[in-house]
């Protein structure tokens, strides 16, 4: 068996192959079914690494049900081929030669193609009228689903049996991203290349039912960029939800955002906040976070004005740790947590709302291994950090009666490994700066330097963040001190019954970090939310 991993596809209890005759291998059925496409994150795959929150959930998956195929991806930088023909080339590429190779592709991205083309074939073979399409992704697997969906929302989804045409489309779909999007009814030649594909090849009506992503990032290769400016606009999926990283600090692993940002500022003056006019419970435009083409391209294409598309259903939510913190990949403790799993945790609940079907008892075995107490209180990293710390060990799953420490540091990275990354830091990437009069970025080559994320001051924090910062002594974000805490305190705590309101809001008033490190009177600290309690409760199957 060659070690090149394929893309996985389960359906029935049955492996399928990935190439164009994959539907004809596949059950059919009369009535619609939910499609599952999951990608990973740069470099991570099925191996003995540990498993990121795609592959855990993707193992979760009902797969012994006709209703529902389920396609796993290898990231960029992982042993992917989607050449399922080549045996020999397979064999050969499976020696040294193929982990130079996949991590070059880690720098550079020279695989994005490849990945995408296979998914949309994929997806292409097996869709049927009706189906529901999910999309779940960690890190820049978010970036390939979030392609997935600008492909489909532009050009559609070509008729089965029409798989050959994947590789045109991907090159239309690139050409229009770097156009700028010009719009559909407009005469620019990417636009009408576009517009008569889909009349020809496609089918018109398909929509995403529900993306889940992990710390969408916004670039791709980590020395060259395979980015394109203006993906994050998509308004052909019906529910969003994003997980995101507060902690990353890498130039290379700035998130990328679906909501709208109309800034003053973004961090030329040291700040580390920004406004928003859009609120979180209303998401009624979307607009690209880092556009970073957008004055060079306008330079040279007079294109009309692109309404922004709406967004049915969008919640992003900001989480405790870094990068591996939120999409996993970090090695567990020795009670066997991981900090990942609260955001997986979160994930879950809201993939079970949106019709996603779990085998019988995953979820709740799951859950019984990976508490939200454990969870919460599991080791953060920063991979620009050259210590390696052995935070407070933990054997019992109670909370902690004093702050406790859990910072790990660089983990079990090697010094050189960070300071890779620190090289990288000091490199004048191109970079946001602040917004001038005429409503464009303002960019410039100014190197990082380990800058914390920039938070909108409309972030939905997660209810974990404010327990780790009263729980754990050495949880102190800088880029939280700028922002009104108390809402946000609220908003991550009154979806749950077990909290009385009026406590609450009472303790919100004037929330400052050093109130919640420091004030250990409140009862409502002894209890901590679950997302999954109330699908557990409904249903013992799960």
């Amino acid at each position: 068996m060659s070690l090149v991993e394929e893309p996985m596809i389960v359906n029935n209890g049955k492996n399928h192959p990935t190439h164009h005759n994959a539907s004809k291998s596949i059950q059919k059925t009369n009535h619609s079914k939910s499609i599952v496409l999951c990608f990973d994150g740069t470099e991570n795959e099925f191996g003995p690494k540990p498993f990121t929150n795609v592959l855990k959930l993707f193992q979760m998956l009902d797969r012994n049900n006709s209703s529902q195929i389920c396609y796993y991806q290898p990231g960029i930088g992982s042993k992917f081929n989607a050449d399922i023909n080549n045996v020999f080339e397979k064999n050969f590429t499976s020696t040294v030669l193929s982990k130079i190779t996949n991590r070059a592709d880690s720098l550079v991205a020279f695989t994005l193609e490849k990945h995408v083309i296979a998914a949309y074939s994929f997806l292409t073979s097996v869709y049927k009228t009706n189906d529901k399409i999910y999309l779940f992704g960690f890190s820049r697997g978010s970036f390939t689903a979030r392609i997935i969906a600008g492909m489909i929302e532009l050009l559609g989804l070509v008729n089965s049996g029409l798989e050959d045409m994947a590789p045109l489309a991907w090159r239309i779909y690139t050409s229009w991203e770097y156009a700028g999007q010009p719009v559909i009814h407009s005469e620019n030649k990417t636009s009408t290349m576009a517009k008569e594909f889909k009349k020809s090849f496609s089918r018109t009506d398909v929509r995403v039912h529900f993306m889940g992503l992990w710390d969408s990032v916004n670039s791709v290769g980590i020395l060259w960029d395979r980015m394109f400016p203006y993906t994050i606009k998509t308004a052909n999926v019906d529910h969003i939800r994003h997980a995101i990283s507060i902690d990353e600090r890498r130039s290379k692993y700035k998130q990328q955002l679906f909501s709208p940002i109309e800034s003053s500022d973004v961090g030329s003056k040291g700040s580390n906040t920004y406004s928003s006019p859009i609120s979180y419970g209303s998401f009624t435009s979307v607009r690209s976070l880092v556009d970073i083409l957008k004055q060079f391209v306008e330079r040279f294409n007079r294109r009309k004005s692109r309404p922004l598309p709406a967004i049915n259903d969008l919640i992003e939510v900001y989480f405790p740790g870094n990068h591996g913190d939120i999409g996993g990949g970090w090695k567990a403790s020795s009670d066997n947590q991981v900090l990942s799993s609260v955001s997986l945790r979160w994930m879950l609940a809201h993939a079970i709302k949106y019709g996603v079907r779990f085998q019988p008892q995953s979820i709740s075995q799951w859950s019984s291994d990976h508490p939200p107490i454990s969870s919460f209180l599991s080791p953060n990293h920063d991979i620009l950090s050259f210590s390696s710390k052995s935070p407070d060990s933990r054997s019992d799953i109670v909370l902690p009666e004093f702050p406790i420490k859990l910072f790990a540091g660089r983990g079990e990275e090697s010094f050189l490994y960070v300071l890779f990354w620190w090289i990288l830091e000091l490199i004048p990437f191109l970079r946001i700066t602040e917004i001038q009069e005429d409503g464009y970025w303002k960019r410039a080559f100014v190197p990082n330097l380990g800058k914390h994320r920039v938070l909108p001051s409309t972030s939905l924090f997660h209810w974990s963040v404010f327990y780790r910062l009263h729980y754990a002594a050495d949880y102190n974000p800088k880029n939280l001190h700028n922002l009104s805490l108390g809402e946000k305190f609220i908003e991550s705590l009154m979806q749950f019954k077990i909290f009385k309101f009026n406590e609450i809001y009472s303790y919100s008033e004037n929330l400052t970090v050093k109130k919640i490190k420091n004030d250990w009177t409140p009862r409502f600290w002894k209890k901590v939310p679950d997302e999954l309690s109330e699908y557990l409760e409904k249903d013992a199957n799960l």
